[in-house]
């Protein structure tokens, strides 16, 4: 993350958690639409989580904070879509360095998305370091914008789902989320677990019909 090393802050983390703490509900929407739309700030898991904190205290509901970072997350993923189907190739060039994105994720994408089309799109974006490559493979490739969008949609509602009440779960100990200390990491793989999984069975599945 050089582009974020090169900021004038000496501790970006307590900025975060300085900002969330005083905008509950401002502060959500701009960490996740900022993340979504390719600016490298990778706290996404632990925003969802602090805002779910939030839910425990009271300060916002749980339907209005679920609405809240679905809209943000959509809108995001949305604009750098459409950003990648206009100008993809020169962004890529670009800025590609700056939002961590390279040929080579790309090239992964584009294989995955051969195989199995919007399945990657619902279960790809759990894999930690492919949300925006496969963002921005849809706006280059000019994927439909419906099948992007309820891709995505579909992936979203469950990854907001659980780390929002996992963070009403943990109350103040969400703050060690984005620290990633100890046993907090096994929350970041259960969603991970929880997706890759039906890969293993639908290639399975696939091997079994070519066998036949």
């Amino acid at each position: 993350m050089q582009f974020l090393a090169s900021f004038p802050f000496e501790n970006l983390q307590d900025i975060i958690i300085s900002f969330l703490a005083h905008q509950t509900y401002l502060a959500p929407i701009v960490l996740l639409f900022l993340e979504e739309a390719g600016i490298p700030l990778p706290t996404a898991d632990f925003v969802i989580a602090y805002t779910g904190y939030h839910v425990s205290l009271g300060n916002i509901s749980f339907p209005v904070a679920f609405l809240l970072l679905l809209f943000a997350d959509l809108l995001g993923s949305s604009l750098l879509y459409f950003l990648c189907v206009r100008y993809g190739l020169r962004m890529i060039n670009k800025y590609g360095k700056y939002i961590d994105l390279d040929n080579h994720k790309l090239d992964v994408v584009a294989e995955k998305f051969g195989k199995y089309g919007p399945l990657v799109i619902i279960f790809g974006r759990h894999i930690p370091g492919f949300r925006i490559p496969i963002t921005v493979f849809s706006g280059i490739s000019k994927m439909n914008y419906p099948i992007f969008i309820g891709s995505t949609f579909i992936s979203v509602v469950f990854w907001i789902s659980f780390y929002l009440s996992l963070g009403e779960r943990l109350g103040p100990r969400t703050v060690h989320l984005l620290h990633a200390h100890g046993w907090y990491l096994l929350f970041f793989l259960l969603p991970l677990l929880f997706f890759i999984i039906p890969f293993f069975f639908l290639r399975k599945s696939k091997s079994k019909k070519n066998k036949n």
